[in-house]
């Protein structure tokens, strides 16, 4: 007869908690996880707040909840619910890995690391366990050390395709292209539903007539399961091969079509950006940046900033090719420190945060930043961060670091557009996948540079990337002169720089510099011609739209 309530003995509750086949608790957990892996992170979410409420003496309950509120941002109740999860189960690789990440996500390396050096010198550990350590290595910014894990996961079980792709991606980041190709091979031939992987197979390299994945791509676009994202990535994949075989109505074609499935399954407000934008110029005035009584004076930091596909990482790795620079890669380290300073003053929306962020102490705001690089940072005398995005933050930027050098990556309003229209985001720029939007988004942008320049002349360094290709010595001499640096040749020769690349440039950054991508938005002229008139209309001069074509 099974122990009731009214038996007065409730330590029935706690066995009950803890038993692993309680038949309610292992379907919370299928739901949770199906919620998770399918990217229905609502469901999942509310999931977990049953599993935490009821079951919190469940150590796997803990576990996916952690894994759950880091997905929807909430990261330090995911720190919370590691460390609970850990605490009850100290020797679990999976609850110890999940707490490294939650240490990671919240800013916290010097803590991340030590737990994942404790991770890596476990005895024997599995091909998903070399798999998990790698991506802990990789999100630490360590990509030579994920790769050996990612070599390791593959050897022990060779037929799994994730870790293939995983060993592909950590290939192509750290330079060796063909190893990537070869590893995308293998991971599409074990499973050929993996979108991703065929998108980064055709990235690689330009696709000739002789070998290129057309047939393969139409194939498998026939085959198709049903998944949006599958067909989407397949379909930027044959937009890429097209464009590379000079076959430019089909690519722009499944370009448009790839872009419609991504903007249509994505809930993002195109206003709000622009209102956005307004604030900032509103907020930001040249007696804030009067108004500063303290600040940190660290001259460590240089920010690349504009938008992306614009030549930011290709300035990245020039200076990052310096002895005296470290690369750090896209931080949104300086993002994070505002927002944690502007949370206790409790702002209600967005439009509320801009305002509250203009009351944040410059100093703390400052070295808050430094610190959060750390220890990434330190051990040269500057680091490059080059999160496009910070071009938002300019002047909060020089006001809590006023000793901060600044780059804006300028390049053709048509070039830039049509290349970021062109490239497939993971999460960012929600803005790139209807023209319209992306034009509109341009030009507020654009309105907020020279906000920034008349509000700081002198201050920002302006780097037209036609200039930079045309003329690479010339222009690399005035970058570092600009950031105070002596002048090395390595930074000419930065295709030669072995250091791990992450962004969707990381192809192109092992070439020497070349003019091919000057003026090919021409090539598309008729089905851009909603960028253009936008433009025109805006009172973009023609000159200025056709500057791509002659590079000066």
């Amino acid at each position: 007869m099974p122990v009731t309530a009214s038996s007065g003995n409730w330590k029935w509750l706690d066995d009950w908690w803890r038993c692993p086949i309680n038949r309610e608790l292992q379907s919370e957990l299928r739901d949770a996880w199906a919620g998770l892996k399918n990217g229905d992170l609502p469901s999942a979410w509310r999931v977990c707040q049953v599993l935490v409420k009821q079951y919190p003496h469940s150590a796997a309950g803990l576990d996916v909840s952690s894994r759950v509120a880091l997905a929807v941002g909430e990261r330090e109740l995911a720190a919370d619910l590691a460390q609970r999860a850990v605490r009850m189960d100290g020797q679990n690789f999976s609850f110890l890995a999940q707490r490294a990440s939650c240490l990671l996500a919240m800013r916290k390396p010097a803590e991340a690391l030590e737990l994942i050096e404790v991770l890596g010198e476990g005895a024997q550990l599995s091909a998903g366990e070399q798999d998990t350590l790698g991506n802990l290595y990789s999100q630490a910014g360590d990509q030579w050390r994920a790769l050996e894990c990612f070599q390791r996961a593959a050897e022990l079980e060779p037929g799994q395709s994730h870790f293939w792709l995983n060993l592909a991606l950590s290939l192509q980041a750290t330079g060796d292209l063909d190893g990537a190709e070869q590893a995308f091979d293998r991971c599409i031939a074990l499973n050929p539903t993996e979108g991703e992987a065929w998108l980064h197979r055709s990235r690689l390299r330009k696709q000739t007539e002789q070998r290129n994945h057309l047939k393969e791509l139409q194939a498998a676009l026939t085959n198709g399961d049903g998944d949006w994202r599958r067909e989407m990535t397949l379909r930027y994949a044959l937009a890429k091969e097209y464009e590379d075989l000079g076959r430019y109505p089909q690519s722009f074609s499944e370009l448009q079509r790839g872009s419609g499935l991504r903007r249509s399954h994505m809930n993002h407000d195109a206003a709000a950006d622009l209102q956005a934008m307004e604030a900032i110029r509103s907020c930001f005035s040249r007696d804030y940046l009067l108004d500063a009584t303290s600040a940190c004076n660290s001259d460590e930091p240089i920010f690349i900033v504009g938008l992306p596909r614009t030549g930011t990482t290709l300035v990245e790795r020039i200076l990052g090719s310096h002895s005296d620079v470290f690369a750090a890669g896209e931080l949104n380290s300086f993002a994070e420190t505002l927002t944690t300073l502007t949370a206790p003053l409790k702002p209600r929306d967005r439009m509320d945060f801009i305002r509250l962020s203009a009351q944040v102490d410059s100093e703390r705001l400052g070295s808050g930043y430094i610190d959060s690089t750390r220890p990434m940072t330190g051990s040269t005398s500057r680091f490059v961060d080059k999160l496009p995005l910070n071009f938002l933050y300019c002047g909060l930027i020089h006001r809590a670091l006023p000793q901060a050098k600044i780059i804006h990556l300028e390049r053709d309003p048509m070039d830039a557009c049509y290349a970021i229209y062109k490239t497939l985001f993971k999460q960012a720029y929600p803005f790139s996948y209807e023209l319209k939007e992306l034009g509109n988004y341009y030009l507020a942008y654009r309105e907020l540079m020279a906000h920034w320049q008349q509000l700081m002349p002198g201050i920002i360094l302006h780097v037209e990337y036609e200039r930079l290709v045309a003329a690479p010595e010339q222009q690399t001499r005035r970058i570092l002169e600009y950031c105070g640096l002596p002048w090395q040749e390595a930074c000419l020769d930065f295709h030669r720089n072995d250091a791990p690349s992450m962004t969707a440039s990381l192809a192109q950054v092992r070439q020497p510099v070349y003019t091919s991508s000057i003026g090919k938005w021409r090539r598309y002229a008729k089905e851009l011609t909603p960028l253009s008139e936008l433009f025109a209309a805006a009172g973009l001069k023609q000159a200025e739209l056709d500057r791509a074509r002659s590079g000066k």
